[in-house]
């Protein structure tokens, strides 16, 4: 009997757009990721032979990605038509961009979204990251300053610059960083200026986007690590 091997990719036939996934990449969802992972979870021959010549750290390249994701980069248009989707997530990264990339893919989310289509995004709590830094700086702390503490959590800089051919990768694409920081009020008036409606500040795993628990991790949102804000395509 012949077996024909079931090729791993992203599911392009899905309604759901799930934006810089990162690991959490459902095989019902449309996954999209700009990391250089994507490319190394297909080719890992590739990846062990960088990885052998010292120019791609192991650390890195032990991190299980999965391999049915796509690769875009986030701050050109994205490459779907008009009314594509039911649903768009994306947690941890439009903080990535800067204000102005951030506001051309939400509008592009409201494009490819249908009548009634919702966008569920999450990025880091600044309000939250403001109130650690102030009990921090009134019960100081003797191993980090509050300063430093709260530079870490802003995440605009890395404390040490890194080497290698992911360290260069970092400086030339900059995904990594944080750019721009949003608290709810902020948030939500992004997702408003781009004409969605019905903008909310639903709980984790909570909310109007069909089967979010599938795409969403507590752990970046519970106990001040991010808020929610979704929105209706009218």
């Amino acid at each position: 009997m012949v077996t024909t091997k079931r090729r791993v990719g992203p599911n392009t036939a899905s309604d759901s757009l799930n934006l810089g996934c990162g690991l959490k990449a459902p095989e019902n969802w449309l996954n999209v990721d700009g990391s250089l992972q994507v490319v190394f979870a297909r080719r890992p021959r590739l990846k062990r032979i960088l990885v052998e010549i010292g120019l791609y750290p192991k650390s890195q390249a032990e991190i299980p990605w999965p391999a049915n994701v796509m690769r875009l980069d986030l701050r050109k248009p994205l490459p779907f038509p008009n009314d594509r989707f039911i649903a768009v997530y994306s947690s941890h990264t439009i903080e990535h961009l800067y204000y102005d990339e951030a506001a051309a893919l939400t509008s592009e989310c409201h494009r490819v979204l249908k009548s009634g289509g919702v966008f569920r995004v999450v990025v880091p709590d600044l309000a939250a990251i403001v109130r650690r830094y102030l009990l921090r700086s009134s019960q100081p702390d003797s191993k980090d300053t509050a300063a430093e503490r709260f530079m870490d959590e802003l995440l605009l800089h890395p404390r040490v610059a890194e080497h290698g051919l992911i360290g260069l990768y970092h400086r030339l694409c900059g995904f990594h960083q944080h750019k721009w920081m949003y608290d709810a009020p902020g948030l939500g008036k992004l997702l408003r200026e781009v004409g969605f409606v019905e903008v909310s500040n639903p709980l984790c795993l909570q909310g109007m986007l069909p089967a979010c628990q599938e795409v969403e991790d507590p752990e970046r949102i519970l106990d001040g690590a991010g808020i929610v804000v979704e929105g209706v395509k009218a």
